[in-house]
Formats: C-alpha cells, structure tokens, sequence
C-alpha cells in the first residue's frame, strides 16, 4: 500500500475527525469564491468605474477575506495537528520514519483540502447568485431595477482553486516540518501543554485598565472634522491601546478575578464550581490570546454591521438633502422651457407636485467676525473672511415658496429652513454656506453689509442657518430679504450675476429614469444639476457596495470566531479524557458533569463576547459622533442591540454544539451512567 493510499483511507475511516477542520475550510472557500463570482459578473461591470468603484472595493475585500481565511485555516490546522500528536507518536513506535508520517500527513491535509475547495465552488456557485441580488438591491435602494441571471464564469473558480491549492500546500508543508522535527517524547506528552499554573501581576491589571480608558478617551474625542489625515495617528494608537489592554485584560485581570473566587470558599468548594473553576484558570492564560482575537474581532463585527444597518437606514432620508428639487435647472431661454414642460406633461408616469421659479442674485458682503470652514483630507481650516466674501441673495417670497414645495427636512447636515411668516423691511435671514455652525451662532442680530445699487446698505441679521436650499452640493452662503429690500436695493439686474432657477418637485421620482434621460439631452449640461435620481444612484450606488461588504465581513468574521472557539473546545475536551474518566471512578454523576462543562465552556465563550460588547459600544459612540452629516434620528443603537442578539443568538448555538461535542468525547470514552 503506497502512502497516497494510506492517507485516502486515514480521511475515509477518521473523517468525523476531519468534519470540523473540513467545514471550517469550506466556508472560507465558499466566502472567497463568492467576492470572486461578483466581482466578475457582467452586471457590475457598470460599476467598476466610477465613484462607486466596486471593482477596488471588492478586490480590497478579497485580499482581506484571503488573508483572514489563510490565517483562520493556518489555525485551524494546527490545532487538528495537535490533536493528532499523539497518534503521530505511534506511528513513529511502530517504525515509520518521519519523512514517511510526514508524507502521509501531507497527503491528507491535501486531500481535506482539495475536497475543501470542490465543496467551496459548489456551495459558493449555488450561493452567488442570492448574494448577487442583494448587493444590487442594496445599490438600487429601491429604485427599479432588472433581475440578477444565474451564470457562472470561469474567473472565480480558477481564481479559488489556485490559491486555496497554494493555501493547503503551505498547510501540508508545515505539517510535513512540523513532524520532522518534533521529538517522540514532545508527541506522546502534547496533551499536556500549555498546563502551567497561572500568574498574574496586579499592577499590570491595573495598567491593563488604564490603557482600555485611555484608548476609550481617544475614541471618544474623534472629530469629524479634524480630516482623515490628522485622524489616522490617533486612531493607530487607541488601536493599540485597545488591543495591549485587552491582551492584558485576559492575562491578568480575569486570572486575577477567577483566583478571587478560589479565595471564596463557600463559592469555591461547591462540586460544581470547584471543577469548572479549575479548569479555567489552568487555561486561561494558555487561551489568552485566543480570547483577546475573539474580542477585538467581535467587537470589530458588531461594529461594522450595526454601523452598516445604520447608515443605509438614513441614506434615503439623506437624498433629499442633496436634491431638494427632483429636477433642477437654471437660465432657460423661452423656447427650451416650453419644451422641457411639454416633455414633462407627455409622460404618463409623472406625477408632478410643484413647479418652483425662482431668482438667485449674486453680490457680495461684508460682515465682522464670520467665518468660513474648508474640509479637505488634511482636517478643517477655520478662516476669517470678514470682508467683501461673495454672497447669494434672493428674497422672501422665493424662498418660502422653496421651503413650502421641496418639504424642508431637518438633519445635522442640512439645519432645517427658518419658518417665518414675514420678513420687515431692513432685516434677512442668514443662510450659512458652512457645515459647522459652532462658530458663526455669535454672528445673529449683527449687521452685515452688503453691496447693493445704492451701495453699501447694512441689514440686521433675525436669525441663522445652515439650511441648503438648493441642496447640500450648493454651498454657497445666501441672505433672505424682504420682497421690498429686494426690489429697491437690486432692481438694476444688469450690475449682477443673476440665476434664474427651476425646479420640478415629482411625486415619484425613482420611476422616472427615461423622463430625466429626455431631459437631459433637452437642456445642456451646464443647466442642469444632477437630478434626485442621479443622487440617489451615486448614494446608494456608493454606500451599497460598503454596506454590503460591512454585512458580509461582518458575518465572516462572526462565523470564524465562533468556529475557532468551538473547534478549540473539542480538542481541549480530548485532553480531558483521563481527568473526567477519574472523576467518573470517584462516583461524580453525568448530570454532574454536564454542569460542570456548560459553566466551562460559557466563560470561554460569553467572557469574550461581554468584552466584545463594552469595546463595541465605544466604537458605535465614536462612529456616531463623526459621521453628523446624516440624519439625526438614524437609531444605531437600535440597529446595535438587534445585531448583538443576533450575533448572542449564533454564539449560543455554538455554544450548545460545544457542549454536546465536550461531553460525547470526555463521557462515551468512558462510560455511560
């Protein structure tokens, strides 16, 4: 029998041994396949371009699903390794050279691995066309849009085989290594590694918590608008802090914690306790490390699918922001207009809510103490512009008639319109151009003098806003004036850059794609804004493909480190054969040690999953204090508590899978009581 065979009738005979390592395989197989099949579907090709790059996106996202993948099967393998140990050993006892075991173990991690990348393509071909559908619903965010055919390319499948071959070369390799240089007696004594009794250091558990707060500090001070460039110091460090400090956490800490209730006798000298206790303070710090991935990585999880929930949530409310006005145009002479309303009144699909015409008049102003904020990448500039800053004026009536037809909302971004009923003469409302208003509040019941036929004419500011009225885009600082004002200040139009704007208000404006095309090739492009539809494809064009990417890392990484913790205890609860079969001799009952094991393994599950929490609370709080340009009432708390009790949901079936495998392989190598 050559060693090729050996190994195919080691995986035939021992595959429930295999089952878990195999799964784990699998869907790391089937997860990269599907990144791969989207990204060379023909019906994103649209997409590759443009802001929405889907194309980067998802090539970034499968480098990220590799590497995860290739450290998660890393793990994996070496924990099945380890269990194996001690079979390995008698191989060698029985005279089989380690070149020979080490062939044989190579053979086999291939073999897993070849069946592996089969079912990976064949789930993930199966799979890609729902995941298909749902980003392109995601990028549609309702609007019409045609069904996703099935169709396979060869891209994905070639892609996924050549690297996951590599992958489990690499794993067979080490195996291969990792016997040829293991001694016997290191291979016979595996099982009781990672044994030694625990230490731990109060001043590092102190140090441990102060680095967590600080880092918390840090992350709670994140602002918006310091800019992605100044932000990314900061963020590296509380980075680190978080994760030395929670490191720490489970190295001394818990350990400290759990010896506490070894003090407690009464606690502590229960049978059950006094089990259950042991074994976890006997391993949490072999496990520390485990633990302190599972955390952040939990944490990590829950973040990005809340945030992601969260943000497509208000990107509907946000459209309006932007485009006020379905379709807005400007500066049209008599005959286009008249072609423009006759296109619009053919169509039978439009429901038409308002007309609105309006003047806009450019001048320009002077006013003590006003400032002007630039946002770029390097962090926000704060500039004092005072004197002669150009300004939009248009008058009263206007802009009520702009307020009543476009439905003014209220956001962070977009601060609701100034509903008075009458403007007095000699007063205006100022419409701030900023995104900011916490250094402009002082500037309301001022003077601001403006430019006008009759020269320098001063007018009292009633009150402020940030209100975009034509839409966030057109962040241009505007005066409100009375109707009277306007007239007698700017009745010589020719001195003035002057806009005359018009704006179509549709009932449904999702539906009307061939209306704008129409359109579009009606007025020239330099008339037209973008229309709510256009906005509504770059938003959710944009943010889809982030969301859909947020949700399905997110589920990755929740489904590994439940897999890593659940494979864990399986191979634990081999090393604890012997100590449970001799606590079965003394006379402890199933029934006994069923509890014991439940309260064992809940620590080494939910102890991660309460850090997770806290760590994601913090990061929610930060990601909600930067991201003011969305809406305010976008519930991510809501969205938070929905996906932790999902997320406690899949843990605790993991959990109970975990309980099961324990006891079918610490009691049926026993006896059955």
């Amino acid at each position: 029998m050559t060693f090729f065979n050996m190994a195919v009738k080691n995986v035939k005979m021992k595959f429930d041994s295999y089952i878990t390592y195999f799964l784990s395989t699998t869907f790391s197989v089937t997860i990269f396949f599907i990144f791969c099949s989207i990204y060379f579907n023909p019906e994103f090709d649209s997409f590759h371009s443009g802001i929405s790059k889907i194309g980067i996106l998802f090539e970034i996202s499968s480098v990220v699903v590799l590497l995860f993948s290739s450290v998660f099967v890393y793990y994996a393998n070496s924990l099945f390794f380890k269990s194996r140990k001690k079979e390995i050993a008698i191989y060698s006892l029985l005279g089989m050279r380690k070149r020979e075991i080490g062939r044989i173990m190579f053979y086999e991690t291939l073999l897993v691995g070849i069946g592996s990348i089969i079912s990976g393509i064949v789930i993930g071909s199966l799979l890609s066309r729902f995941f298909a559908m749902l980003l392109k619903k995601l990028m549609l965010g309702g609007a019409p849009g045609n069904d996703i055919a099935f169709q396979l390319t060869w891209q994905p499948a070639s892609i996924s085989i050549v690297v996951f071959l590599i992958l489990f070369i690499l794993n067979g390799l080490y195996s291969f290594k990792s016997i040829y240089r293991s001694k016997l007696i290191d291979l016979l004594s595996a099982e009781k590694e990672g044994e030694k009794a625990p230490k731990f250091s109060v001043a590092t558990s102190v140090l441990s918590i102060l680095m967590i707060v600080a880092s918390y500090f840090i992350f709670l001070n994140f602002n918006g608008d310091d800019g992605a460039i100044k932000l990314i110091g900061p963020a590296i460090f509380a980075c680190v802090l978080l994760s030395v400090g929670t490191y720490l956490i489970f190295q001394n800490v818990v350990v400290w914690l759990i010896s506490m209730c070894k003090k407690n006798i009464k606690f502590y000298y229960r049978t059950g306790n006094f089990i259950s206790t042991s074994q976890i303070v006997y391993r949490i710090k072999a496990n520390s490390n485990i633990f302190c991935v599972i955390a952040l990585l939990s944490a990590f999880t829950v973040t990005i699918m809340s945030a992601s929930v969260s943000l497509y949530n208000a990107l509907g409310d946000s459209i309006p922001i932007y485009a006020p006005y379905s379709y807005l145009c400007k500066n049209l002479d008599g005959a286009t207009k008249h072609k423009v309303e006759k296109t619009i009144s053919k169509d039978n699909k439009v429901k038409l809510n308002a007309v609105t015409d309006f003047d806009v008049l450019s001048t320009t102003a002077s006013l003590k103490g006003y400032k002007v904020d630039t946002n770029n990448a390097y962090g926000k500039t704060i500039t004092q512009v005072g004197q002669n800053f150009a300004i939009d004026i248009i008058k009263f009536s206007d802009y009520q008639k702009v307020v009543k037809d476009t439905e003014a909302i209220e956001s962070k971004g977009n601060k609701g319109a100034i509903f008075v009923s009458k403007l007095s003469k000699g007063k205006c409302l100022f419409l701030d151009g900023n995104y900011g208003d916490e250094y402009n509040k002082q500037i309301k019941n001022n003077k601001v003098k403006v430019k006008t036929d009759s020269g320098i004419i001063n007018f009292n500011i009633l009150d402020v806003s940030l209100f975009k009225y034509i839409g966030a885009a057109h962040a241009r600082t505007t005066l409100v004036l009375a109707d009277s004002d306007y007239e007698e200040y700017f009745a010589s139009k020719d001195l003035y850059t002057v806009c005359h704007y018009t704006g179509f208000k549709f009932e449904n404006p999702l539906e009307l794609s061939d209306l704008y095309k129409k359109l579009n090739t009606i007025i020239p492009a330099e008339n037209h804004d973008k229309s709510y539809l256009e906005y509504h494809q770059l938003l959710f064009n944009m943010y889809g493909a982030y969301i859909f990417i947020g949700l399905f890392l997110g589920i990755l990484f929740l489904m590994a480190a439940s897999s890593i913790i659940f494979y864990k205890q399986l191979m634990e609860a081999r090393d604890d054969i012997g100590r449970y079969e001799i606590l079965r001799k003394i006379g402890m009952s199933k029934k006994e040690v069923l509890k014991s094991v439940r309260r064992q393994i809940a620590v080494v599950f939910f102890l991660p999953f309460m850090v997770a929490v806290i760590h994601m609370m913090v990061m929610l709080k930060t990601y909600q204090n930067m991201m003011y340009t969305l809406t305010t009432d976008s519930p991510i708390l809501v969205y938070a508590l929905l996906v932790v009790v999902i997320y406690f949901i899949i843990y605790s079936i993991f959990y109970l899978f975990s309980v099961k495998g324990y006891m079918k392989t610490i009691w049926s190598n026993n006896a059955v009581s």
